[in-house]
């Protein structure tokens, strides 16, 4: 006697479409996650670029890197609503632990060297996943840094 199986692909289906989705979605999202970071931080790098270049341009002068023109740099290379905040130029000495401590100019810093003039940008943006419980596994606000020595 042969049996009528047209409907068990269905039903097969349906049991292990939730446990396929639930192991999809949080891998979208985590890759979308990640390449929002990766585009945060190429803005970033661009934007501690120009401002190096433009201080080696003014190095000498009494000109300085202006800290408005490096924000628009960053928010130029990103697609993200990024908020930018760009701390600088100041005068920095750099630690035993390659940290930035504020300096004073013209004075030596702890370790004997001179102070340098840097500027430090940051960069955050507020990843929203798909799935709700992705905020629950990772960090949804994505910030990325960089300090760069201006002259």
């Amino acid at each position: 006697m042969k049996q009528d199986r047209r409907g068990i692909a269905a039903v097969e289906l349906a049991l292990i479409a939730p446990v396929l989705l639930s192991v999809l979605a949080p891998l979208t999202d985590f890759t979308l996650a990640l390449s929002d970071r990766m585009q945060l931080a190429a803005a970033v790098e661009a934007g501690a670029a120009y401002a190096f270049n433009q201080g080696q341009l003014l190095e000498g002068t009494q000109q300085s890197v202006s800290a408005s023109d490096v924000q628009a740099k960053v928010l130029a290379g990103t697609r993200l609503g990024a908020t930018v905040q760009v701390t600088g130029p100041s005068t920095y000495c750099i630690s035993s632990t390659a940290t930035l401590i504020a300096g004073t100019p013209g004075t030596a810093c702890a370790n004997g060297n001179p102070p340098g003039t840097y500027m430090i940008i940051t960069a955050s943006y507020h990843y929203s996943p798909m799935l709700p419980v992705y905020s629950m596994m990772a960090a949804t606000t994505l910030t990325e840094t960089a300090s760069v020595r201006l002259y």
